[in-house]
C-alpha cells in the first residue's frame, strides 16, 4: 500500500513539473514573440493610412493603445527588452521565480489594457498567459514565500545608527505617514485648482444653426481647461487658444491661432528661397504666414467677440457682425 502510494505520489509530482516546465516555455516563447514584435516594428505600427488625414474622432480603443506606444520607439525597445529578460528567467529553474515576478508584473497591466481599451483580439491570448502566470506562481506557493518573504538574516541596523531612547517614539512613524499622504494630496489637488478649472462653457460644442452664415468659420469650439480653447472651422483647419470670460456681462472674446505642419513647412521652404540676410527678418515671415493664412481661409481668430447664453444643451452666440449662432454640446459623443 505504501509502495503505491510512493508510485502516485511520483507520478503526480512529476506530472506538475512536467506542465510547468511546459508552461515555462510556453510563456517565453510568447515573450519571445512579442519582444521581436516590438524590434521589428510588427507592433506598436499604424501604418501610413492611419497618421495621415484621419481625426482622433475615428479612432477607437486599439489605435490610441498603439498610436500611444508607438510613440516612443525607446519605449517600445525597453518593454522588448524586459519580455525578452522575463522569458529568459523563466527557462532556467534556479531564475524561475524571478522571472514569474517579473512576467506577472508587467502582464497584469497588458491584460488590464486589452480589456479598458477593448482590443478584443489580444484579450484572450493575454488572459491565458496571465492565468499561466498565476498557475506558476501558486503552484510553487512555499518556494515563493520561501524565496521572497523569509527573512534568513536578521540586519540589526537600527541600533548602529539610532541611540536606543529613540525606539521609543517609533509610533511617530504612524503620525508622519499620514501628514506625508495628505501633503501629496493636497500639492496634486492645488495643481488641479489652478490649472483643470472649468467654466461654465467647459465642453464640446458643434454648430447646428447659422453655419450657412459665410462669414462664420466656426464649425466646433472646445472649452477646455483654465480657459484654454480649439477651434474647428468648416474647412477642418484647428486653431489653438484662450478666451477672455466675462461672466456677468455674458460675453467672451475668442482668441486662436492655426497651427499646421503645412504652414511650418510652407513658411520654411519660403524663407530659404530668400537671400540669408533676409531669413531673420521676423516681419518678413510673419508677412508669409499671413499670406499663408489668406490663401489658405485660416486667419487667426483675435479677439473675435461675443455674447453668449445657454439653453440646457445649447450654446447661443451673437455678435455685430455674425448672425445668432447656435452650437449643441457633444461633449458626451467623445468621451463615452
Amino acid at each position: 500500500m505504501n509502495q503505491l502510494q510512493n508510485i502516485t505520489q511520483f507520478i503526480k509530482t512529476n506530472i506538475l513539473y512536467l506542465i510547468r516546465v511546459a508552461c515555462r516555455y510556453y510563456i517565453a516563447y510568447n515573450m519571445f514573440s512579442y519582444a521581436f514584435g516590438k524590434i521589428l516594428k510588427t507592433q506598436f505600427n499604424m501604418g501610413l493610412s492611419y497618421l495621415t488625414d484621419t481625426g482622433l474622432d475615428n479612432f477607437n480603443g486599439f489605435m490610441f493603445t498603439w498610436l500611444y506606444y508607438g510613440y516612443s520607439r525607446s519605449y517600445g525597445l525597453v518593454i522588448a527588452t524586459t519580455q525578452i529578460i522575463a522569458g529568459l528567467l523563466l527557462l532556467f529553474r534556479k531564475t524561475e521565480r524571478l522571472g514569474v515576478v517579473l512576467f506577472l508584473s508587467f502582464m497584469v497591466n497588458i491584460l488590464f489594457v486589452d480589456f479598458f481599451y477593448e482590443i478584443d483580439g489580444a484579450l484572450w491570448h493575454a488572459a491565458k498567459l496571465t492565468a499561466l502566470g498565476f498557475f506558476l506562481l501558486f503552484s510553487d506557493w512555499k518556494g515563493f514565500k520561501t524565496y521572497f518573504l523569509k527573512a534568513f538574516e536578521t540586519v540589526q541596523l537600527i541600533p548602529q545608527i539610532v541611540p536606543q531612547k529613540f525606539k521609543k517614539i517609533y509610533w511617530l512613524k504612524f503620525l508622519i505617514i499620514p501628514v506625508m499622504i495628505w501633503y501629496a494630496y493636497d500639492y496634486i489637488n492645488n495643481l488641479k485648482q489652478n490649472y483643470m478649472t472649468e467654466n461654465e462653457l467647459h465642453g464640446i460644442w458643434r454648430i447646428v444653426s447659422g453655419n450657412h452664415d459665410p462669414s462664420n468659420r466656426l464649425y466646433k469650439i472646445t472649452f477646455d481647461y483654465h480657459n484654454q480653447i480649439k477651434i474647428k472651422d468648416f474647412s477642418k483647419n484647428l486653431y489653438f487658444g484662450n478666451i477672455e470670460l466675462d461672466t456677468v456681462t455674458k460675453t467672451i472674446q475668442l482668441q486662436g491661432k492655426h497651427y499646421s505642419e503645412e504652414a511650418y513647412h510652407f513658411l520654411n521652404d519660403s524663407l530659404a528661397k530668400l537671400p540669408v540676410a533676409q531669413q531673420e527678418d521676423k516681419n518678413l515671415s510673419k508677412e508669409i504666414k499671413n499670406y499663408y493664412h489668406t490663401i489658405n481661409e485660416s486667419l487667426p481668430f483675435d479677439n473675435v467677440k461675443y455674447t453668449y447664453r445657454i439653453k440646457q444643451d445649447t450654446l447661443i452666440l451673437s455678435s455685430s457682425t455674425h448672425r445668432e449662432l447656435k452650437f449643441i454640446n457633444c461633449t458626451e459623443d467623445y468621451i463615452n
